[in-house]
Parts: structure tokens; C-alpha cells; sequence
């Protein structure tokens, strides 16, 4: 059983006709005719009544006729669902990205997207990026938006901006009017640092190891606006990236010295089979440039 010899039956069955649905369907009759007759052997039962003029369904015919409506329906429909995906009018794919970048960093480079593909849907899962890059290994996402770590095994990826790392302190704070600081100047300082499984995290405190100095970590979130009001109430100082601070009351941005800077990139499993609507996402931050959307 075919698709073609469930055309060809539907439409003789409509018509009652074997010459007006040759015709309609622009073949020959004979080839009708031999399709409908295998496909009444490998049923074990007669389709058709042909002994009149016209033809008509037997019992058992007008049964299967309703079942092979279905079948073409269901076909027609999923031919239709794959073209919208081919075309990318329709489609979803999973992504982790950490809430700092999601929220504060790269809305504008969600924003075009939605605005290319507006019916393209992206799952986001918020978690931390050292999380994000271990969802990725598992194919529990089938991208991150993340903060690069230093290396990068079996992924493969695409830096889209480097941003720097600031120091954030209250404005009233001894050291807010400095032009920079370094690791020096803030080792008696307590820090208020994201939760473990963030990269920022781990970047920071590998500083202060290199400076041979113990941080000291007044407290741990995983919740930006957190971290900026405690800061703005005199709990600890923090480290966030430059742009991620706009205007904020009663807290200080100061570059470090030297300049510390954060990779933020895109990362997929090279080897994974990735839905349509995930390369379109892939291929355009590929050409995004996240400069020329922020003027």
C-alpha cells in the first residue's frame, strides 16, 4: 500500500468514475485500474463495485475510504508542517543562557532575531555558564549563549563581543574617585560573587589566587539585582561586565588595572544533528554585530 493507490482509490470513489479520474488526475486509466485492483489483493477484499455504471463502494470499501481520507489528511499535513520548518516559518529550538547575558547584555541580539524569524521559537533555560556548557555536552540544549571559559573541548564556538570586567563599590566608598584599582587595593574588601557554576566567578577568584590573595566573599547569588543592591548598601564590593551597569543609584563602576575581560560567545556540539530554526539562530549570530545594533 502506497500513497499513490490511496489517491487514485479516494478520487475513483468521489467521482464514480474510472475515465473522469484518469483524467483528473493525468493518468491512464489501465494504471488506475491495476493500482486499486493491488491494492484490493493486499486488503483481501473487494474495494468497488464496477458490474454498474457507475462505480461504487462496497460495504468494506466506504469503510477503508474514510481511513484513507485520514492517512492523506495526516500526510498533506505533515508535508505542510515540514515545508514551514524548511522554510523556517515554524520551528523551536533549546538554549542556555546565563541571566546576566539574557537580560542585561545581549537583548538586542534577541530582539533582531525575533525580528527576522518572529515564528521561531527559542526555549530558554537560565542557569549559570559553567551549567550551560555541561547542558550543551549532554544535548539537553542544543546551544548557550555563555561566557567563555578559558578552553573549550568537543564544543565548537563563536565569540561575539568581549566586554570588560569592572569593579563595582558604593559611591560613597573610600575608593570610588580612584581611576582604577587593582587586586591590591582590594584585598581587605569584602565581595559579593555569583554562585558557583558561574564563570564570572571562577574568573574572578582565579585573580585574586594569581595576586596570592584570599578574597573575602561576604556572600553568594545567582540574582544580578541582588548583587547591585548590596553593593549600593555598603555590603561588599563586586566584579560585573562594563555594559551590564548603565546607571545605577549609589554604585561606582572603576576599570581594574590591568584591564580584565570577559568572552562571551555562542556554543554548539559540532557533531549533533541541530533543528533548522537552531542553525538560522547559529547563522545569524554569526553575522550579528552586537556594536552596530547598540548605536
Amino acid at each position: 500500500m502506497d500513497i499513490r493507490e490511496l489517491e487514485y482509490f479516494v478520487t475513483v470513489s468521489e467521482l464514480q468514475n474510472f475515465t473522469i479520474a484518469a483524467n483528473r488526475l493525468h493518468v491512464s486509466q489501465p494504471a488506475i485500474s491495476k493500482s486499486i485492483h493491488r491494492l484490493e489483493e493486499e486488503l483481501g477484499f473487494q474495494l468497488l463495485n464496477r458490474t454498474q455504471k457507475k462505480v461504487l463502494l462496497t460495504e468494506e470499501g466506504a469503510v477503508f475510504l474514510d481511513l484513507a481520507k485520514d492517512i492523506l489528511a495526516r500526510i498533506i499535513a505533515a508535508q505542510n508542517t515540514m515545508t514551514e520548518y524548511k522554510n523556517l516559518t515554524r520551528g523551536t529550538f533549546r538554549i542556555a543562557v546565563p541571566p546576566l547575558l539574557g537580560a542585561y547584555v545581549f537583548p538586542e541580539l534577541f530582539a533582531a532575531f525575533k525580528k527576522n524569524y518572529p515564528s521561531l521559537d527559542m526555549a530558554v533555560i537560565e542557569d549559570g555558564s559553567s551549567t550551560a556548557v555541561d547542558l550543551v555536552k549532554r544535548e539537553e540544549v542544543h546551544v548557550g549563549l555563555v561566557i567563555l571559559p578559558p578552553t573549550l573541548t568537543d564544543l565548537d564556538s563563536h565569540l561575539i563581543t568581549s566586554q570588560e570586567i569592572v569593579v563595582c563599590l558604593p559611591t560613597d566608598h573610600p575608593l570610588s574617585q580612584e581611576p582604577f584599582l587593582t587586586f591590591e587595593q582590594l584585598k581587605n574588601e569584602p565581595i559579593i560573587l555569583y554562585n558557583e557554576g558561574f564563570v564570572l566567578r571562577s574568573i574572578i577568584l582565579k585573580e585574586y589566587a594569581k595576586h596570592n590573595i584570599t578574597p573575602q566573599v561576604a556572600l553568594s547569588t545567582n540574582q544580578f539585582q541582588t548583587i547591585k543592591a548590596l553593593v549600593a548598601k555598603g555590603v561588599g564590593i563586586s566584579f560585573l561586565p562594563k555594559n551590564s551597569i548603565k546607571v545605577v543609584n549609589h554604585v561606582t563602576k572603576i576599570p581594574l588595572h590591568p584591564h580584565l575581560f570577559l568572552d562571551m560567545g555562542l556554543i554548539w556540539k559540532p557533531d549533533k544533528i541541530l533543528p533548522l530554526a537552531c542553525k538560522a539562530f547559529i547563522d545569524f549570530v554569526n553575522q550579528f554585530d552586537p556594536n552596530e545594533n547598540a548605536k
